[in-house]
């Protein structure tokens, strides 16, 4: 688990059928936020994980 945001954490997880990689938010209690889309690379999902946690923080 990485964290993305204050009091956001998140996995990165590979969509083995779909091909791409996505990212699960969780908050601090463990309970799922959110979730990114589909991304070709881990490192773009990674990205767009962080954008979403600064969405869902407000800053």
């Amino acid at each position: 688990m990485q964290e993305y945001g204050p009091g956001i954490v998140g996995e990165v997880l590979f969509a083995r059928q779909d091909g791409g990689y996505y990212v699960q938010l969780y908050d601090r209690d463990g309970s799922p936020v959110g979730k990114t889309g589909l991304w070709k690379t881990e490192a773009k999902a990674k990205e767009a994980a962080r954008r979403l946690a600064k969405k869902m923080t407000g800053e």
